[in-house]
C-alpha cells in the first residue's frame, strides 16, 4: 500500500524548531552537506515527524504550523550555564521589518529556557547590487543594541562586510561589532585592508562558508512538496532561519546545534 500523504494544514506561517541535531544519524551520514543542504533536510525531518504524530482532524484547521522536534529538543540546564556558550547567527531571508530581529531571538531564549545569549550574528540576504549599506543594517542593529543595554545579549557581529562597510558600521554603531565573517568562497586570501582595520579595533574576522541566501525558496517549497504535496508548497517563502550551537568552553567540543525556522505563505495568491 502506497504511503497516505499527511493532511497540510491551510496554515499561513509556519516555525520550525529541529532541536539538537548533533546526534542525528542522518546527518551523520551525509558528512558533506553544504549549509543549505543540512538546514533543508532538518526542516523536512522536522516538518514529516509532526505531520505524522498530529490529529488529521485538528491539523486542518490549523493557521500557524509550530513544528518542534521533542525528541531532540533540549534545554540548556542552569546548573551548567557558566560553562557553555551560546552562539546564535540569524539568516534573514529577506528584509523583513526590523522587530524580526527581537521574535528570532526571544524564540531562542524560549526554546533552549536559557536568559542570555553569548553572541548573537547577524547575516543579511544578498542584494541585487551586492551591496549591504549602513542604512539597511541600521534598524536591525539598534535592536539588537537594545538587547544588548538589556544583558540579554553579551556581545554582536555580521556576517560579509568589506572593509569600508565595516568601518562605516563601527563608526556609527553606540555597540561596536566583535566580530565579522568572511566567506572565504568569495574572497580567497583575507582582504589587508579588512585584517588591518579589524586588528586595529579589536573585531575578530572568521571564515564561514554559509551562502548569503541560506534558504532560498525553492528550497523550503521543495521541502513541503516532499512531505505534502507539490500544491501545498505554492507561495511558501522563508522569512528568517537562525542556527545556534553550544559550546562548551572548558573542552571546546560543540554540546548543541539547531535550527529555527520560520516561513510565510501569501494567501492572496491562493487560487
Amino acid at each position: 500500500m502506497a504511503d497516505e500523504i499527511p493532511v497540510f494544514p491551510k496554515a499561513s506561517t509556519l516555525l520550525i524548531h529541529t532541536g539538537n541535531i548533533v546526534n542525528w544519524d542522518r546527518l551523520k551520514h551525509k558528512p558533506n552537506h553544504t549549509p543549505t543542504e543540512e538546514l533543508s533536510e532538518c526542516i523536512s525531518a522536522t516538518l514529516s515527524t509532526h505531520l505524522k504524530a498530529a490529529d488529521k482532524n485538528a491539523l486542518q484547521y490549523v493557521t500557524l504550523l509550530d513544528c518542534v522536534n521533542f525528541k531532540f529538543k533540549e534545554t540548556l540546564p542552569s546548573e551548567e550555564r557558566e560553562d557553555l556558550k551560546l552562539t546564535v547567527k540569524l539568516f534573514l531571508c529577506s528584509l523583513q521589518p526590523a522587530d524580526t530581529i527581537e521574535e528570532a531571538i526571544q524564540r531562542v531564549l524560549t526554546e533552549l529556557n536559557v536568559t542570555f545569549i553569548e553572541t548573537v550574528l547577524i547575516a543579511f540576504p544578498e542584494f541585487e547590487d551586492d551591496d549591504i549599506n549602513l542604512e539597511i543594517v541600521k534598524p536591525y542593529w539598534k535592536i539588537l543594541e537594545d538587547f544588548v543595554h538589556r544583558e540579554v545579549v553579551l556581545s554582536v557581529g555580521i556576517s560579509d562586510l568589506d572593509k569600508n562597510q565595516l568601518e562605516e558600521l563601527y563608526n556609527w554603531s553606540e555597540i561596536k561589532p566583535v566580530i565579522n565573517q568572511v566567506n572565504l568562497a568569495s574572497c580567497c586570501v583575507m582582504p589587508k585592508d579588512l585584517v588591518t582595520y579589524a586588528k586595529e579595533n579589536d573585531i575578530q574576522l572568521l571564515t564561514h562558508n554559509d551562502p548569503r541566501n541560506i534558504l532560498p525558496v525553492k528550497s523550503l517549497q521543495d521541502v513541503i512538496a516532499q512531505n505534502s504535496t507539490e500544491k501545498d508548497s505554492e507561495n511558501w517563502e522563508p522569512l528568517w532561519a537562525l542556527r545556534y550551537s553550544v559550546l562548551v568552553k572548558c573542552r571546546g567540543i560543540i554540546k548543541t546545534k539547531g535550527y529555527i525556522m520560520k516561513g510565510s505563505k501569501d494567501i492572496k495568491k491562493r487560487k
